[in-house]
């Protein structure tokens, strides 16, 4: 029996870092809906501390400024999704596969976070740079792992020639589009509305046969 190596081997994370991260994501709720009763200039920290049942003090243990709770909101948007996205596409076989498998867990995220990510857009101009900075790193992964299984499609013949960094930034609109536009997405089904939009890139990667 080969032996396991126990650096190599990874604990569970202890019940101390879920706690910590249960407790930011309800500090992302909580802040999401008080910006989307008050707006965030009129956000009252006492109000936000109320209601997550916690101190004022203690509330500053996770936040030193109001800012930060706009970036907790921006980091939990793409948080681990371009590793979500290689892990699913790894079990698949063929570009096309590939790109439709990380597509969809992209596409998944965005629908789960439609309202965090309406908040970004909305308060961008009032998030501090470091957050906005990460935000939009966090994109460029997710659209170099679009466009390198399309440019991969490409060189092998399998679809046909585009702008892969265009196509890309295409299909994070697309996977954004319940964030911006959800009104319009009323009564259809999230399925149908997911087939719709895979069709709408898998036909233009399509080689035309003659």
């Amino acid at each position: 029996m080969q032996e396991v190596n126990p650096i190599v081997v990874k604990a569970s994370r202890s019940p101390r870092i879920d706690r910590v991260a249960a407790r930011r994501r309800q500090l992302v709720e909580l802040t999401m809906q008080l910006v989307q009763e008050k707006g965030f200039a009129d956000l009252s920290v006492n109000e936000l501390a109320e209601r997550a049942s916690m101190s004022v003090g203690g509330l500053y243990r996770y936040i030193k400024t109001k800012s930060d709770l706009l970036e907790m909101i921006c980091d939990e948007i793409n948080l681990d999704v371009d590793k979500r996205m290689a892990e699913a596409a790894s079990e698949v076989r063929g570009v096309a596969e590939k790109l439709h498998a990380g597509f969809k867990v992209y596409w998944d995220a965005c629908w789960e976070a439609a309202e965090p990510i309406l908040m970004a857009y909305r308060e961008w101009q009032s998030m501090p740079e470091a957050a906005r900075q990460r935000y939009i790193a966090g994109e460029a992964r997710i659209s170099q792992f679009f466009s390198d299984l399309i440019r991969a499609g490409v060189a092998a013949e399998e679809f046909r020639a585009v702008d892969a960094r265009l196509l890309a930034t295409e299909m994070i609109m697309l996977a954004q589009l319940r964030a911006v536009k959800g009104w319009a997405l009323r009564g259809v089904s999230r399925s149908e509305i997911f087939a719709e939009h895979w069709e709408l890139i898998i036909g233009r990667l399509r080689v035309a046969r003659t």
